[in-house]
């Protein structure tokens, strides 16, 4: 499942991820490349993370965070608890919250060995403008075994 975004968007979270203290590349405008990075959405079976998936793929950010973060609420086996972690660091970059580095930072730690959270956590860094960063996590999102195509497009985009 993944998902691109138009330039307001990037625009909005790339200043409320600045505002979190992830730091912004620069980059000269004959250097700059546009990369609209795709995010993926993490399910079990659990009911709360079913439907934080559902709401991901409709972009219905807020509501997939409610979900996540509800998942997130009760003790849960930690492979739900990782599900929910990465949903909510997708969720909470695209809505440009000032939450979202943490969250990424949790999702990819809860994640051991997994690709979708280091993939939305260098999609959350390519929409603040940290191409290093993003890069970085692209290329050991993408190096995972079983990795999801959208691993390889954002590294290749997003360079």
């Amino acid at each position: 499942m993944s998902f691109k975004f138009s330039s307001p968007i990037l625009m909005t979270a790339a200043a409320a991820m600045m505002a979190a203290g992830l730091s912004v590349a620069s980059a000269s405008s004959a250097e700059a490349q546009v990369c609209e990075p795709a995010f993926v959405a993490q399910s079990t079976a659990h009911r709360s993370v079913r439907a934080s998936v559902q709401r991901f793929e409709r972009g219905q950010w807020r509501e997939a965070a409610h979900f996540a973060n509800e998942a997130l609420s009760r003790r849960n086996a930690a492979p739900t608890m990782a599900a929910a972690r990465t949903n909510l660091c997708g969720a909470l970059a695209n809505l440009g919250d000032a939450g979202a580095a943490e969250a990424c930072d949790a999702a990819v730690e809860a994640n051991e060995g997994g690709w979708e959270a280091l993939n939305n956590r260098g999609a959350a860094y390519a929409l603040a403008g940290n191409t290093a960063a993003a890069s970085a996590d692209f290329a050991a999102a993408a190096a995972i075994e079983g990795a999801g195509p959208e691993a390889a497009a954002n590294a290749a985009a997003c360079r």
